[in-house]
């Protein structure tokens, strides 16, 4: 077969990102080549989720090995050409260009796993930019937990033409909506591994996405690149009591100014990220304030639209710092009912989105 670097490089760093090194079963090292339907499919497996990648060239003999996947993609990575045939004999890969060859030892096709396909089930289309743009959106607050392995996946619910997104880690919540191009008839949801969920939306693009539902199993697919994931079991969390349906108090603040703001207020904060705000609709202010004994204090204030009662609450500031750093919006909307009751941001002017925060009480 002969393919363009490019187009095997590619292939390789997507397929190669959810592959380890040191497993205890060798073959989970290693990248399986095999040609199919005219195309190369590059594949790899972690036991959990396997990503397939098609790549395009001229096929003129069938074949397929498995090869170490760093070993391979750092060759081919660094290797000066343009274009690049491969050839697999005797549990040996080449790859030869103008001015190079190589050859790799393999392990037999058949000992890799075979990676399933779902033939029955619930499909759909979606818009990949929109979807990776949630999944950015949602997906820094799931949790790893032993305890609790729901907390661990992202909920994903399918319903008529909506696909809603939610995780947690038990202080904080997020929640995000967005539309499906192909609805469904029924309502399902499934857990989804939060890695799997977050490596779909780096790789998928920003094309059509499908998506196919299995028993046990979940697949996002695009004309270049496939990613198959087992699902978690059991019963997320009932997230939406703890959404409070009315606030005290409301901010309209720029949220690039908010995030820098923090960051600067955060160098006086304690060892456990204390950091107040007080809300005043007199002044049309925020104020950040910290203090700590060993290194002094600090107070900023940000220009607000601001309505409700005067009030004040305690964060983590992190907590905040990555929800204003994982959404785009101009202008964020700060919500709080007391320093005891969990808060919320949300976009400016967006209603697909909902950031639950919990204070901390002192």
């Amino acid at each position: 077969m002969v393919c363009t670097k490019k187009n095997l490089n590619t292939g390789l760093i997507i397929t190669s990102r959810i592959i380890g090194s040191g497993n205890s079963l060798p073959i989970l090292n290693n990248i399986l080549f095999k040609t199919e339907e005219g195309r190369l499919r590059l594949s790899g497996t972690n036991l959990e989720m396997a990503i397939n990648t098609w790549v395009g060239g001229k096929i003129e003999e069938e074949g397929e090995i498995t090869v170490p996947a760093r070993l391979v993609n750092d060759y081919v990575n660094n290797i000066i050409a343009e274009k690049i045939t491969i050839n697999s004999k005797n549990q040996t890969l080449s790859l030869e260009a103008e001015k190079a060859q190589t050859h790799i030892k393999g392990l037999p096709s058949e000992e890799f796993p075979l990676i399933p396909k779902i033939k029955e089930g619930i499909f759909t289309k979606i818009d990949g930019k929109e979807l990776s743009k949630t999944i950015k959106e949602v997906g820094f607050a799931s949790s790893f937990s032993e305890t609790q392995p729901e907390i661990s996946g992202i909920l994903f619910v399918f319903e008529g033409d909506t696909l809603t997104l939610a995780a947690t880690d038990r202080y904080r919540l997020t929640e995000g909506k967005v539309k499906l191009i192909t609805p469904i008839s029924s309502q399902k949801q499934i857990i989804v591994p939060s890695r799997a969920v977050i490596e779909a939306a780096r790789i998928m693009g920003s094309g059509v996405v499908e998506i196919f539902l299995g028993e046990g199993q979940i697949c996002f697919r695009s004309p270049e690149v496939e990613l198959v994931s087992r699902l978690i079991e059991g019963q997320y969390p009932d997230y939406k009591q703890i959404i409070p349906k009315s606030f005290t108090t409301e901010a309209e603040i720029n949220r690039e100014q908010f995030s820098q703001s923090l960051k600067a207020a955060s160098l006086f904060s304690s060892e456990n990220n204390n950091i107040e705000l007080e809300l005043n609709p007199q002044t049309r202010q925020v104020i950040i304030k910290t203090q700590t004994a060993q290194v002094g204090d600090s107070e900023i204030k940000l220009d607000a639209v601001i309505s409700g009662e005067k009030n004040s609450i305690i964060f983590n500031y992190r907590y905040l710092l990555e929800c204003l750093t994982n959404i785009s919006d101009e202008k964020v909307v700060l919500k709080i009912i007391s320093s005891a009751s969990p808060a919320a941001i949300v976009p400016l002017g967006r209603d697909n989105y909902t950031y639950i925060v919990m204070p901390i009480k002192i």
